[in-house]
């Protein structure tokens, strides 16, 4: 009987499969174009995918390599909403490799170089170190005049293939000529090769770009021409070895470039298509992450409220082909951060009952997926501040006050926190903070109540009100977080009085909500002296 593998990760699966390929080295790609602005969705699909994949191959002790591409040598077709540049002067590069147009800011050298900053300046921080290669230098530098002049020789070949698997035929020779003239590409149509020039004309109207009408013919190679992405896709496949590749789901629609590309590799460059993966969307509030909807989130702007393990972790918890819900507003964050506490603890061997709850297979796939998070990975357990109450420390405490937040954290009851734990937990309470500032919906924002109404008062019943002294007198007690919690349940119980409705009825009391953070827990972070006095207005 066959043995069944089991895998505990998507990245696990991957490299099994691709170890069944006897390559040298296994060669990973993302790829992304530099008209724009980069975000967490793009991150998913050309960077944590393969990144996380190439890692897994490594831990598999398979050579691996992780190139970055940007295709820098595409046309600039538009000018993205948010950029904030002279339109009419920008207008006029329109059809202009990437590369060629200026830059927004003229702290750089380029419009692409503009764009790729969003990555270059910050992916380190994530752990991740990628090879960049620019396809506009690739180009320049003749790389790919071998894919070029393969695609000449077998034109007819190409647009038989691209018909039949796309459904449409290319026109003219399948080959992109730069024209002399005005320098676009994408205006221009390629009529004849005669085995060292290829004659083009450029008088095509493409995504509103009309061609200057120029006619010419020039030698296909060191950028003077280029292919077409359903060609381009293939080609880099085979000039750089590549053997696995994720890219967005809509390449892989029927018909799509990830068909046309397998097919294009296999009969026309003569070589086996790397494992693809097609990644779904990140949705925000239900929608796709993109620049048009507005609800765009950066991997630098991931930084200011979040740990970059935190970003990893939930790439390395979603298989690429899941789509992510995803916002930053509900309790999904931190259920993401209690989920990642979790993994590590489990990791750690530091379970709580609840955790022993998980089967066997659960538990090693959480240590596995913390493990892959980790850009250092810490020698011992950490001591843990759950993002939930980091937030409120970062509302009720000046979180530049160190003294002031591990007085809060004793109370709580965190008792002899290392040096590495403390830097920790007060980088988590700074995101917090910004997280609060930035994103903190009105039901997660604390503002305590500085004075009972004459209105609650005469709400409450004798029983309530007796209650309550009852609560004064124990938070005279300096209990921690946990004991504190018990002694209000254990008055309810006392008094007769529901626990569910004694935890609502302070809460109101407290914050003028009907819920809130742990009650016992949060009574000692925003000051037990606060709320001794607010309560003994009753």
């Amino acid at each position: 009987m066959r043995q069944k593998v089991e895998f505990y990760t998507w990245a696990e699966r991957i490299a099994s499969e691709l170890k069944k390929r006897k390559v040298k080295k296994h060669v990973v790609h993302g790829m992304w174009t530099p008209s724009g602005y980069f975000h967490l969705g793009n991150s998913r699909t050309e960077i944590f995918t393969p990144a996380i994949a190439a890692e897994a191959l490594k831990d598999a002790g398979l050579k691996t390599e992780f190139n970055l591409f940007f295709d820098d040598f595409d046309d600039f077709d538009k000018i993205p909403a948010g950029v904030k540049v002279d339109k009419k002067k920008f207008e006029r590069h329109l059809g202009l490799p990437l590369r060629e147009v200026p830059s927004p800011s003229p702290k750089y050298k380029n419009w692409a170089e503009y764009f790729e900053r969003q990555i270059v300046e910050v992916v380190d921080k994530f752990g991740v170190k990628p090879n960049f290669v620019s396809s506009y230098d690739s180009y320049k530098h003749g790389k790919y005049d071998k894919a070029i002049k393969i695609v000449l020789e077998k034109a007819e070949e190409v647009s038989n293939i691209w018909e039949e698997v796309a459904g449409k035929r290319p026109k003219g020779i399948p080959i992109m000529a730069i024209c002399e003239k005005c320098g676009r590409g994408l205006t221009t149509l390629s009529t004849e090769y005669d085995g060292t020039f290829l004659h083009y004309s450029c008088d095509q109207e493409s995504k509103g770009i009309m061609g200057c009408g120029y006619s010419g013919k020039i030698k296909p190679e060191k950028g003077n021409a280029k292919l077409h992405w359903r060609l381009h896709w293939p080609a880099t496949w085979m000039i750089f070895g590549t053997t696995f590749e994720s890219g967005g789901k809509d390449h892989f629609t029927p018909g799509g470039s990830a068909d046309t590309g397998k097919a294009f590799a296999e009969k026309i460059f003569g070589i086996q298509p790397p494992l693809l993966v097609g990644t779904d969307f990140l949705n925000v509030d239900g929608k796709k992450m993109a620049g048009s909807v507005g609800n765009v989130i950066s991997m630098a702007d991931w930084l200011e409220f979040a740990e970059p393990e935190l970003l990893r972790f939930m790439y390395v918890t979603s298989p690429p082909r899941k789509v992510i819900n995803f916002d930053l507003t509900t309790n999904k964050f931190f259920l993401l951060a209690d989920k990642y506490d979790k993994a590590e603890r489990i990791y750690f061997g530091k379970l709580t009952e609840r955790d022993k709850q998980e089967n066997e297979k659960r538990l090693e796939q959480l240590k596995r997926q913390y493990k892959i998070s980790q850009i250092n990975l810490p020698k011992k357990m950490p001591v843990q501040l759950s993002y939930s109450y980091a937030v409120v420390i970062a509302q009720t405490r000046d979180v530049g006050n160190k003294k002031e937040v591990l007085s809060v954290l004793k109370s709580l009851g965190y008792e002899k926190i290392d040096a590495a734990s403390e830097k920790r937990i007060f980088n988590r309470v700074k995101l917090a903070k910004a997280w609060i500032d930035k994103y903190a919906p009105e039901t997660v924002k604390i503002k305590v109540v500085e004075k009972v109404s004459a209105e609650v008062k005469k709400s409450l019943s004798k029983g309530q009100k007796t209650a309550i002294k009852d609560l004064i007198e124990i938070l005279k007690k300096k209990l921690d977080g946990d004991k504190l919690q018990y002694g209000i349940y254990e008055i309810s119980k006392k008094h007769n009085i529901q626990p569910k409705e004694f935890f609502e009825l302070l809460y109101g009391i407290i914050l003028n909500k009907h819920q809130g953070p742990r009650l016992g827990p949060f009574i000692i972070a925003i000051g037990i002296e606060k709320v001794k006095k607010l309560l003994s207005q009753i």
